[in-house]
C-alpha cells in the first residue's frame, strides 16, 4: 500500500454507526442551540418596560429631560473628590497597580473599608478580622464575644447582590424582598431559581415595611430578608425603631439579613441613618456598600459586600463567600491602591455639600408635584429619589403608569422610569441628581401634562 494510499484511507468517514458520526445512512444533525432557562428567568425589569416606550421620537420640540437613570453623574450635580481623582492617578503613574493582586486582596484596602465601617457605622472591625476575598477571622479570645466580619471587594454593588443571592440561597429555598423595590433584585435572582417572597413597603407609612406581612412569609425554607435602606424607589430612611423591630423578626427566626445600603448616609431625614449590623445582637447580617452614590463614581464599579457575625454561626455564608470571591482577581487593582485615600481623606464637608444638593431638590420637587391635582408623593427624605404617585382614576386616557410615562415623553419630552419596572402600580420614579433649574423644568412640564389630561 503507497502513502497516498494510507492517507487516503485515512481520510474516509468511520463507519460506527453512533449518533452524530457519519456512515452513509445517518441523517445530518441540524442546528438547535438554546440558550439556558436562567435566561428567561433574569430579565432586566426596567428595561423589559422601558422597551415599551417609544423615545425614539416625540411631538415635543423642548429639550429631553432624562430622570429615570438612576446615575448621579449625568447632570454633573456635584464633582467627584477630588482626593478620588488624585489617588487614582497617584496609583495609575506608580506603576504598582498594572498587575494582579493576590487572591485575599490588597492589605490595605481591606483595612480601609474597616475603618470606613467602624467610623460611619458603628460597628468595629478589627484587622484580623477583615479580609478582602479570602476570610478570616480571630477566634481565640473566648473570654468574650468577638464580632466576626468579613469584607469581600466586588465589581460594583450589583455584583455583591449577584455574590449574595448564589451563596445564601437555592433553588428549594425562598427570599423576602421589598415591593416595590430595586427590579435587580429579581433580576439576579432568576439565576438562582429560588422562590420570591415579597412584603410591602407601605406609602401611607412614609413606606416603612409592613413587618407583620414580613413575618408570616417566614418558614423553615426561608433563606434571607433583603431590607434596602435608604430605599430606592422610594427616596425614605427608615427610623431606628422600625430597623430595630426588623432586627427582631430576623433574630426571633433565624434568619439571615442582606442589608443594601449603597445609599447608607445620604440622607435628610430628622432621624439618624442607621445600620443595621450595628443592630444585630445574633443575626449575621451583609452589608453592600460601594463608591457609585455616596462618592458619584458609578463607573469605577466598585462596591463590598461586609459579613457581620456576631455569634459566628455563619461559617457556611464566609465559606461560599470565600469560594465565589475567588472565582475572580477581585475589582481592578488601579481603585484597590486608590481606596483608602478615597475613604479616608474625602472631607466631610464634601459629603455634607452633596446630602444639601439633594435636600434642596426634594423640597422643590415634592411643593411643586405635591399640589398638583391628580398626583401625591411622601415627601422623600434620603437617596435621590421621588416616588410619585398619580390618581389614575383622573387620567382615564391612560390605562396604566406605563401608558402614561410614555404619553409625558411623547408630549413634553420628559423620562421618568414607570412604577411598573419597581412592581408598583400608578406610580414613576423621578431622579433628584439634577440641577435644580432642570428639575424645576420637568415639574413645569408635569404641571403642564397633568392639567391637559386630568378629570376632575
Amino acid at each position: 500500500m503507497t502513502v497516498a494510499n494510507d492517507l487516503s484511507s485515512a481520510q474516509q468517514p468511520i463507519a460506527t454507526g453512533k449518533k452524530g458520526l457519519s456512515n452513509g445512512s445517518q441523517p445530518q444533525r441540524e442546528w438547535a442551540i438554546k440558550a439556558s432557562p436562567v435566561v428567561a428567568r433574569s430579565k432586566n425589569k426596567i428595561r423589559s418596560v422601558v422597551a415599551g416606550l417609544d423615545l425614539s421620537k416625540t411631538q415635543s420640540d423642548k429639550p429631553l429631560i432624562n430622570l429615570g437613570l438612576g446615575d448621579p453623574t449625568v447632570f454633573g450635580l456635584h464633582d467627584p473628590p477630588k482626593v478620588a481623582l488624585e489617588a487614582m492617578q497617584e496609583a495609575l503613574f506608580s506603576g504598582n497597580a498594572n498587575g494582579y493582586v493576590p487572591g485575599t486582596g490588597l492589605r490595605e484596602a481591606c483595612q480601609a473599608v474597616a475603618d470606613y465601617h467602624k467610623r460611619w457605622d458603628g460597628v468595629h472591625y478589627t484587622a484580623e478580622d477583615v479580609t478582602l476575598v479570602s476570610l478570616k477571622h480571630n477566634s481565640g479570645q473566648a473570654q468574650y464575644r468577638t464580632d466576626i466580619c468579613v469584607i469581600v471587594q466586588t465589581h460594583g454593588t450589583s455584583h455583591a447582590l449577584d455574590m449574595c443571592f448564589s451563596v445564601l440561597a437555592s433553588s428549594e429555598q425562598n427570599v423576602l424582598i421589598p415591593r416595590p423595590g430595586f427590579p435587580a433584585y429579581e433580576t439576579l435572582l432568576g439565576n438562582v431559581g429560588c422562590e420570591v417572597r415579597y412584603y410591602d413597603v407601605l406609602a401611607d407609612r412614609e413606606w416603612e415595611c409592613d413587618l407583620e406581612a414580613m413575618e408570616q412569609q417566614i418558614d423553615q425554607d426561608t433563606a434571607f430578608i433583603l431590607i434596602t435602606n435608604p430605599s430606592n424607589p422610594c427616596g425614605n430612611n427608615m427610623t431606628p425603631q422600625h430597623l430595630k423591630d426588623i432586627v427582631e423578626i430576623a433574630e426571633r427566626h433565624k434568619v439571615p439579613i442582606i442589608a443594601d445600603e449603597i445609599y447608607g448616609h445620604m440622607h435628610w431625614s430628622e432621624w439618624p441613618f442607621v445600620p443595621l449590623a450595628s443592630l444585630a445582637k445574633s443575626a449575621p447580617v451583609l452589608t453592600l456598600s460601594g463608591l457609585s452614590k455616596r462618592f458619584l463614581l458609578p463607573g469605577w464599579r466598585f462596591g463590598w459586600i461586609a459579613l457581620h457575625d456576631p455569634l459566628n454561626v455563619a461559617g457556611a455564608i464566609r465559606n461560599g463567600l470565600h469560594a465565589w470571591g475567588n472565582r475572580f482577581m477581585g475589582p481592578n487593582t488601579l481603585v484597590q491602591r486608590s481606596l483608602k485615600r478615597i475613604l479616608t481623606e474625602t472631607p466631610d464637608s464634601w459629603h455634607d455639600e452633596v446630602t444639601r444638593k439633594l435636600e434642596y431638590n426634594a423640597k422643590l420637587a415634592y411643593s411643586s408635584l405635591s399640589v398638583i391635582p391628580g398626583l401625591y408623593c411622601t415627601f422623600p427624605t434620603a437617596a435621590m429619589y421621588l416616588l410619585l404617585g398619580f390618581d389614575i382614576k383622573r387620567f382615564p386616557e391612560f390605562p396604566s403608569d406605563v401608558e402614561f410615562c410614555n404619553a409625558l415623553v411623547q408630549e413634553q419630552n420628559l423620562f421618568c422610569i414607570p412604577g411598573a419596572s419597581f412592581s408598583i402600580d400608578n406610580h414613576m420614579r423621578l431622579v433628584l441628581a439634577a440641577p435644580s433649574g432642570v428639575l424645576q423644568d420637568a415639574c413645569e412640564r408635569l404641571r403642564e401634562f397633568c392639567a391637559k389630561h386630568y378629570v376632575a
